[in-house]
């Protein structure tokens, strides 16, 4: 198995931003693509250090991993990803947008 762990703070950036990269720097759709989606079909298994960043906006997250889950279905989601933080915060956040997302068709 494949596996790729991705450390938001140290691959990304501390200073996490919006939804789109037109708007802002570090944004989660620059994320998604760069980290997400060059990677999702590499690796059977991504995890993905949540810990160190100033914090993450809604319109980051859902842009991220919401995106993720309507693109793959919310069972190939969590399946392939593993959240990892000390702060049940953001995990909890991030559950919520993927069990509230609805699959594109």
């Amino acid at each position: 198995m494949k596996e790729l762990t991705i450390n938001i703070n140290k691959d990304f950036s501390k200073y996490i931003g919006g939804r789109e990269k037109k708007v802002s720097d570090f944004s989660g759709e620059s994320f998604r693509e760069q980290f997400l989606e060059e990677n999702f079909e590499k690796y059977d298994k991504i995890n993905i250090e949540l810990d160190g960043t100033l914090g993450y906006p809604w319109d980051f997250l859902d842009e991220t991993f919401g995106t993720m889950a309507r693109r793959y279905g919310k069972k190939k989601f969590w399946e392939k990803f593993t959240l990892i933080s000390i702060n049940n915060y953001v995990t909890d956040k991030i559950t919520y947008i993927v069990n509230h997302s609805k699959q594109e068709d």
